[in-house]
């Protein structure tokens, strides 16, 4: 599954290509459950064995199928990177994999590659595992040791098949959305539809998961449900970031930016900023420079809310504010909608805004976007 929102990585396991490539804690949870499945229920009904023997097997196949898990994922980023768009990281989770990228496709052409090489991954998997149960079973290996390319095979279809499902944002939804975009020519009426389906994917899976619980007493019916209120809950943000991009087309960075804002001491503080400085401002920000003058830091001011009034006269700005290197760069004739992508891929960090001579012109705040969004939405509202 290839997505520009975050999924914190907990265990970082090393680097591709320059991509980051950790676990988050999740992993633990259905790693635990596949192995305990395997070596206690799978394998002991159907192949003869020790307990030790089940256990080592299921720890092998259950290793394997992460590792096509993180396979899966990285097909996503290598032609994510051929077209021009910068891979966050990688990480495997709960769900399977995300590999979070800091952009989207210009080309309704690019996004069809994008999603697809995923599940072709998944079933150029399914082959190779296929072709060596085969191998080993024409040199008269059989039992556990053969059960582990069986069911890896059998688990990489099961997983290029749900991911073709088109309902974003499964890798089908952005096959749907690069199809319907080709089509249409409107990338954003394509993520809305593709996003629609999904939520009323998520909510089939959802439904379905709860009759198998409460009428069946499946206590696996659980897992399609917590997965159809991930699904549901992911292709409504995507269905939101879609209407928030249609809100601002057309925009230029210099039409959403706080233009000059003020420069502030990084060591002022907070109560220093908010009774001396912000009563001569209107901002959603400050700049935060260091003693020699360098520009340190953003500072929103939303930070400041969050923080208890009685330590505002101990707290530097400084100590608050988002560091420079955290904060996206743009330029002012660059598109809102470009700019969006990268805040939204560094944690909704605000932009800093440069000249052409790479002086401070302005700041980008989520504030700011969100004003520029309710005032078009007003002025579409009065035609």
């Amino acid at each position: 599954m290839a997505q520009d929102g975050p999924v914190r990585q907990s265990v970082r396991l090393g680097t591709y290509a320059g991509i980051p490539v950790g676990v988050h804690w999740s992993v633990a949870v259905i790693f635990g459950l596949v192995t305990w499945e395997l070596a206690d229920i799978v394998f002991p009904s159907a192949y003869g064995g020790t307990r030790a023997a089940y256990w080592v097997t299921a720890l092998v196949a259950a290793v394997l199928f992460f590792g096509s898990l993180l396979a899966h994922e990285v097909s996503h980023a290598v032609v994510a990177r051929h077209h021009g768009i910068a891979v966050r990281s990688i990480t495997l989770w709960l769900f399977g994999g995300v590999a979070q990228l800091e952009g989207e496709a210009h080309t309704a052409g690019a996004d069809f590659r994008i999603a697809a090489v995923g599940p072709g991954t998944s079933l150029l998997l399914v082959g190779a595992f296929a072709a060596v149960e085969a191998f080993m079973s024409a040199a008269g290996v059989h039992g556990l040791v053969g059960a582990v390319p069986s069911w890896l095979w059998k688990m990489n279809l099961l997983l290029a098949v749900f991911n073709l499902i088109p309902a974003a944002p499964l890798d089908g939804g952005r096959i749907l959305r690069a199809g319907l975009w080709a089509r249409s020519g409107d990338r954003t009426r394509a993520t809305v539809i593709a996003a629609r389906v999904g939520r009323g994917f998520g909510i089939v899976l959802v439904v379905v998961g709860i009759a198998l619980f409460v009428g069946y007493d499946d206590v696996y019916g659980l897992w399609p449900a917590f997965l159809g209120w991930f699904l549901f809950v992911a292709a409504r943000a995507e269905e939101g970031a879609a209407m928030v991009r249609r809100g601002l087309q057309g925009l230029r960075v210099r039409d959403v930016m706080t233009a000059q804002p003020p420069a502030i001491a990084s060591s002022t503080s907070v109560a220093e900023l908010v009774h001396r400085h912000l009563p001569w401002y209107r901002t959603d920000a400050v700049a935060v420079v260091g003693p020699t003058g360098w520009l340190e830091g953003i500072l929103p001011l939303d930070r400041i809310r969050t923080l208890p009034p009685l330590s505002h006269a101990d707290t530097r700005i400084g100590d608050l504010a988002v560091p420079i290197s955290a904060a996206p760069v743009a330029r002012p004739e660059e598109p809102v909608e470009d700019l969006m992508e990268r805040m939204a891929a560094a944690g909704g960090a605000p932009a800093v805004v440069l000249d052409a001579n790479n002086r401070l012109a302005g700041i980008v705040t989520a504030a700011n976007v969100d004003r520029t969004i309710q005032v078009n939405g007003v002025r579409a509202s009065r035609r």
